[in-house]
């Protein structure tokens, strides 16, 4: 293996992945799977990631947060696949959205005319997303009289199609949320009221990551839209893992410096940790500029990351370095250490793991990890 001018790398295994996707796919029954890309693909890699999807799994139809995506994936080469917006496009954006064909997600009589005006500009069709408000509150239309006057309001405009309508659930990690079947009998009743409109869309989807490992909502919905799950990683806030899908990413780095540290000296800025003995000090060449976060890495917090499969204690970090307490860990310059993941001995430190010591989701010390990084993909 050979990572170049780079300190450290992401170890991408499709192997694993392939598996957990064909896990997604029968706990999805009849409905199609959308996988989500959104975020560089959750840090793994946009383009890599649609090449899996679409020339490994067969997808026909990906999702992503906004339009430079979509527009990206359209450059790469994936032109016959469709690709659609969960997030809105702020109206300058528009007009890439509409040329690159990507479907755009309305929820109000702005984003509608929006979209139609920049279809009309370029003498095309937008094809549109009817995003429902179940609860949530960030965006959507509302069932009921809201989505009326909206449906009514679409039918005025010449230049968008209606393909898909969809919602997004508040608390679906929770399987006993006495909020997620509510929110569904409110998508039932705005599915009913487009239909009843004389739309006919063709996707039709709500269960997010969380959703898609537990509730079966195959009584109206076409597709399940998951995002970390077919990557290996459940959201569900209990740790359970409902379809056994596997991690399949790692980040590993070097250790460059060990020393030992006196007791009463400190290590890192403003003396962030004061040593309580004579302690055996590896410096790591990464730090939170390469996405490592920051509270997990500054000591205090337990934070531990693999030295040679033994779980060691984060003491201070800074934009590139970070050190670690290895005393009595055997270890040398060179070592590779995991940051999550597996280590190259076969030790694993699981993203559920490191939730613990930062209160943060799995998402999101993956899309943290950026360019300094060198992507490493095995098949």
């Amino acid at each position: 293996m050979d990572i170049g001018m780079y300190n450290s790398y992401l170890e991408v295994d499709f192997g694993r992945m392939k598996e957990s996707f064909r896990k997604v796919q029968a706990a999805a029954g009849r409905r199609g799977v959308i996988p989500v890309l959104k975020a560089n693909a959750y840090g793994i890699g946009l383009v890599p990631m649609a090449d899996f999807l679409v020339n490994t799994m067969n997808c026909d139809v990906m999702a992503v947060a906004q339009t430079s995506e979509g527009v990206l994936l359209r450059q790469a080469g994936f032109r016959q696949v469709d690709i659609m917006l969960l997030g809105p496009a702020p109206r300058h954006a528009l007009p890439y959205a509409v040329e690159n064909n990507l479907l755009l997600p309305v929820f109000s009589r702005e984003t509608a005319l929006w979209a139609d005006e920049a279809a009309a500009a370029l003498g095309k069709t937008a094809r549109v997303q009817l995003k429902i408000d179940t609860g949530m509150n960030r965006i959507g239309v509302r069932q009921g009289a809201a989505l009326e006057d909206l449906l009514a309001f679409l039918k005025t405009l010449e230049h968008l199609r209606v393909e898909g309508v969809f919602t997004h659930f508040v608390n679906a990690t929770y399987t006993d949320d006495p909020q997620t079947p509510v929110a569904y009998a409110k998508f039932e009743q705005a599915v009913a009221q487009l239909r009843a409109a004389g739309f006919a869309p063709k996707y039709i989807h709500c269960c997010n990551t969380g959703a898609t490992s537990w509730f079966k909502d195959d009584r109206i919905s076409t597709h399940v839209r998951p995002g970390s799950l077919y990557m290996g990683y459940d959201s569900m806030d209990d740790g359970t893992n409902w379809l056994g899908v596997e991690e399949c990413v790692s980040w590993r780095a070097f250790i460059t410096n060990i020393h030992t540290v006196p007791a009463g000296e400190s290590c890192g800025y403003c003396n962030h940790y004061v040593c309580r003995r004579d302690t055996m000090v590896a410096t790591v060449d990464i730090g939170y500029a390469d996405g490592l976060f920051r509270p997990l890495a500054q000591g205090g917090t337990g934070g531990v990351l693999l030295v040679n499969d033994t779980r060691c204690r984060y003491l201070a970090t800074s934009m590139d370095q970070t050190m670690v307490d290895v005393t009595g860990v055997p270890c040398r310059v060179g070592d590779q250490v995991t940051v999550f993941g597996y280590s190259q001995g076969g030790a694993k430190l699981p993203l559920a793991e490191l939730m613990r010591y930062t209160g943060q989701n799995l998402s999101y010390p993956l899309c943290l990890t950026n360019h300094r990084v060198k992507r490493i993909y095995r098949y």
